[in-house]
């Protein structure tokens, strides 16, 4: 798919981060946008960023956990523009903390939206991109899906999942010329951190867990654009896997080189890493 002017293409969680610049990466490229997020002012703002491209634009209040949003969401998009060449599932959120001082809601919540919420997103638009003889799904993981990562456990299980399901749809969907890409970035400058709950002893939340990946993201991680050129870049070039920023491709290679090795470090991390948390 390498003219994107014209184009229709589907971003959610584009109220901020990753998602924001990944609307605005398409609209620059003359792509029609029909964006979604649950926050409604910062998705009001993109909708004038992409009007002021001269974008046709679509926005509408979404919750990727739930099925009937994303159903909607499809059947407006589809109205808007008569078909959707290109899925961004980007909605995302962040839960640290222990397995075992994690609850059973912080889990539903996590899986509902990084987890739920791709499955949503490709159970609307998919058989719709089959029917109309192509398209682009673009699910947006994590380097969490490369490499275990003690400490974040629930939120590696999502983009874990996430990665399982893009490959292995994506080779159900060649047959129906619809391509499925999944994009892996390292650290990423992004307000994710800033609503970032980290357990402690009684499932009580520490913040300033969120402040210090917030403070590490400013200081080492890739800016929010970067990851928005790879998601293009994945849709222009069909890219099965991108993985984004140095961090992403250490962890990948490491992990392939020695899984005991890594498996190690990790463990010897998570001791330092819980004991300065538990300060």
């Amino acid at each position: 798919m390498r003219e994107l002017r014209g184009r229709a293409v589907a971003v959610t969680g584009a109220a901020s981060g990753i998602g924001r610049e990944t609307a605005l990466a398409f609209g620059r490229r003359g792509a029609h946008l029909a964006v979604c997020d649950i926050e409604e002012a910062g998705l009001e703002r993109v909708r004038r960023e992409l009007e002021g491209l001269g974008c046709l634009t679509y926005s509408e209040r979404v919750d990727v956990s739930r099925a009937e949003d994303v159903e909607r969401f499809c059947d407006n998009a589809y109205s808007r523009f008569a078909r959707v060449d290109v899925l961004v599932n980007n909605a995302g959120i962040a839960v640290g903390g222990p397995v075992e001082r994690l609850s059973l809601d912080d889990w539903r919540r996590i899986v509902g939206v990084n987890l739920w919420g791709v499955i949503h997103g490709c159970h609307h638009f998919y058989p719709r991109m089959v029917e109309q003889g192509g398209g682009s799904i673009v699910n947006v993981a994590s380097m969490a899906a490369f490499a275990p990562f003690p400490g974040f456990t629930a939120y590696a299980c999502t983009k874990y999942g996430v990665l399982g399901l893009s490959e292995s749809l994506r080779a159900e969907a060649a047959r129906h010329g619809v391509f499925v890409s999944a994009v892996c970035p390292g650290v990423v400058n992004t307000p994710i951190y800033e609503g970032m709950e980290y357990r402690r002893a009684g499932g009580r939340p520490a913040r300033e867990a969120g402040n210090m990946a917030k403070k590490a993201a400013e200081r080492l991680g890739c800016s929010p654009s970067r990851v928005a050129e790879a998601v293009v870049e994945a849709v222009e070039r069909r890219r099965g896997v991108v993985a984004v920023g140095r961090g992403a491709w250490t962890v990948d290679f490491l992990h392939r080189l020695s899984r005991g090795s890594f498996g190690l470090a990790m463990r010897l991390s998570w001791r330092v890493g819980s004991a300065l948390l538990q300060r």
